[in-house]
């Protein structure tokens, strides 16, 4: 599995048996949706939210992120503070954050299989 390791804070990315490439970026989420487009589309996503109050919201469907998650299920998603997101998929070919306006650090990896330049 790809993921994140705190050691002092340094970042050290293991890479699981079966992924070619996982590569490590940092944004900061804030009250303006920020989209990030992957070329080629990764397979895995790892998000962790290292604010310790705030969260920040993220949609990987192509669309801006906004803040609105509620009963009925939406393409949005909600990571709470020190919460880490992580799953597999097909492709992903995009993320977009925004917060409800305080800054959020947000660490990421993307995981690839096959080549990746």
């Amino acid at each position: 599995m790809a993921k994140i390791q705190h050691s002092g804070g340094l970042i050290e990315t293991i890479i699981e048996l079966g992924f070619d490439a996982v590569k490590y970026f940092e944004i900061t989420a804030n009250g303006t949706a920020q989209t990030l487009t992957l070329s080629p589309p990764a397979r895995r996503l790892t998000l962790h939210n290292t604010h310790a109050s705030d969260s920040f919201y993220f949609n990987i469907t192509g669309t801006a992120a906004t803040t609105v998650v509620s009963s009925t299920p939406g393409d949005n998603i909600k990571l709470g503070p020190k919460c880490i997101f992580s799953m597999d998929f097909d492709t992903v070919t995009s993320i977009s954050f925004i917060t409800a306006g305080t800054a959020v650090l947000v660490e990421g990896t993307l995981g690839w299989k096959g080549t990746v330049s």
